[in-house]
């Protein structure tokens, strides 16, 4: 499948960079959103002479996204932030600024805490079959229409909106069997897994 211009990398890198980088920038922030794009094409430079059939460009694309932004943020969620003295030397502040998706203060605690409730989301939904994995992630994170996504994948609207909403059904059971949800201080949505 070399020879299928579809599959070239430069045509597949300007098509797809910027949806990576917005789907990334949605689930860990912009901070992160770009090195985490960097880091999907050099996986899909890597890969694509493999792939078999250039119809399934598009969600093999997101699988790996998907993978590679759960890899982030449990990476980002294992690191200890970076602590130093203050000017006087008597209080220390953090410096990891870098881990703070929307620019507002967080705690250390705080950041950990949403790296893992967002590696933990994106487990479940990576569990998802794949016919509904597909539907959710072009609808949540692409934001596409039902009409968009039945065109993008050559399937009718209503199975579209059947195989998002037994997604959502799905996705959100799965959420509340293993996971303790509650609000922080500021009103923002945060996890924890249950205890077994």
């Amino acid at each position: 499948m070399e020879d299928d211009p579809s599959l070239d990398f430069r045509r597949v890198f300007e098509a797809h960079f910027p949806r990576v980088v917005a789907y990334a920038a949605k689930l860990l922030g912009p901070n992160a959103a770009d090195d985490v794009a960097q880091e999907v094409f050099v996986k899909v430079e890597r890969s694509l002479k493999d792939l078999e059939d250039p119809s399934k460009l598009t969600s093999w694309i997101y699988a790996i996204t998907l993978n590679t932004v759960r890899d982030a943020a449990r990476r980002s969620a294992a690191r200890r932030p970076f602590v130093v003295p203050d000017a006087r030397g008597d209080r220390e502040r953090d410096l990891a600024d870098d881990d703070i998706p929307d620019g507002r203060l967080r705690t250390a605690e705080e950041i950990a805490i949403r790296n893992e409730m967002v590696a933990c989301f994106l487990d479940h939904v990576g569990r998802l079959p794949g016919h509904y994995a597909e539907i959710y992630v072009l609808g949540e994170f692409e934001g596409l229409s039902a009409r968009d996504i039945a065109r993008r994948l050559g399937i009718s609207v209503g199975t579209v909106k059947i195989r998002l909403h037994r997604a959502r059904a799905r996705l959100h059971g799965e959420l509340r069997r293993h996971c303790s949800c509650y609000y922080n201080g500021r009103g923002e949505l945060m996890a924890a897994p249950k205890a077994r």
